[in-house]
C-alpha cells in the first residue's frame, strides 16, 4: 500500500544544492512512497504579522480549519511522513523554513492542549526526516557550533505528530582539503540505510 510522503524542499540553490542531492537520494530509495513535493522558495513566505495572526485566530475560533489559510497545515497533518530538506545556515536553517513552520502550528488543528495544559499532537506523520548539509563541523556540546535547527525541528515533530525524528547530514563540505564527493557519498550510504527501513 502506497503511503503519502511530503517532501518539503527548502533548498534555495536549486539544482546546485548539495542538500537537494542528498534529499533526492534518500527519497528515491524510500519504498511504497507517493511523493508530494512542496517547493518552499516558490511560496515566498514571510513571517506572520498582526493581520495574519488576527486572521488565523478568527478562523480558528470559528472552527474553519478547511480554509485556504490553513492549506499548508492540513497538507502536513495528513501526510504519512515528512522529509524536510534545507541547508545549515547561521546555526539553524533559512528563514523561510521558520516561516513555513509558523504556518503549521495551529492550535485546534495540528495540536491541542489537554486539561492539564499539556500539548497533544494531532498530525498523522509517523516520521520526520531532516536532511541538511553543513560547510563546517557541528558540535552540539558548544552553543556556538551546534545545529539548533535540528533540535528545534525535533521539538516541532514532538509537538505536532509525536513521531520519530532523525537528522541526515553531510558536513565539513566547505573545509579546504576535504573530499566533498567522498563526504556526500558517505552521507548517501547513511541515506540508503534510513530509506530501507523508513516505514518500520
Amino acid at each position: 500500500m502506497m503511503k503519502n510522503l511530503l517532501f518539503v524542499n527548502g533548498c534555495i540553490r536549486g539544482r546546485d544544492s548539495r542538500t537537494l542531492r542528498l534529499a533526492q537520494h534518500v527519497i528515491s530509495r524510500i519504498p511504497d512512497a507517493d511523493i508530494d513535493v512542496l517547493l518552499l522558495p516558490a511560496l515566498h513566505l514571510t513571517p506572520y504579522g498582526a493581520a495574519e495572526i488576527a486572521e488565523r485566530d478568527a478562523l480558528s475560533r470559528a472552527g474553519a480549519f478547511d480554509a485556504p489559510f490553513f492549506a499548508l497545515a492540513n497538507q502536513f497533518k495528513n501526510a504519512d511522513a515528512v522529509v524536510l530538506a534545507c541547508p545549515f545556515w547561521d546555526l539553524s536553517f533559512p528563514a523561510m523554513v521558520r516561516a513555513y513552520l509558523e504556518r503549521l502550528c495551529v492550535t485546534g488543528l495540528t495540536f491541542h492542549y489537554n486539561q492539564y495544559g499539556q500539548p497533544v499532537a494531532d498530525c498523522r506523520p509517523r516520521r520526520l526526516l531532516y536532511v541538511t548539509t553543513r560547510g563546517g563541523i557541528v558540535d552540539n556540546s558548544d552553543p556556538a557550533l551546534a545545529d539548533h535547527g535540528s533540535a528545534y525541528l525535533e521539538s516541532i515533530c514532538k509537538l505536532l505528530c509525536g513521531g520519530r525524528f532523525d537528522t541526515l547530514a553531510a558536513q565539513g563540505l566547505d573545509i579546504i582539503g576535504n573530499d566533498v564527493e567522498a563526504l556526500l557519498q558517505q552521507a548517501e550510504k547513511q541515506a540508503d540505510q534510513i530509506a530501507a527501513h523508513f516505514w518500520a
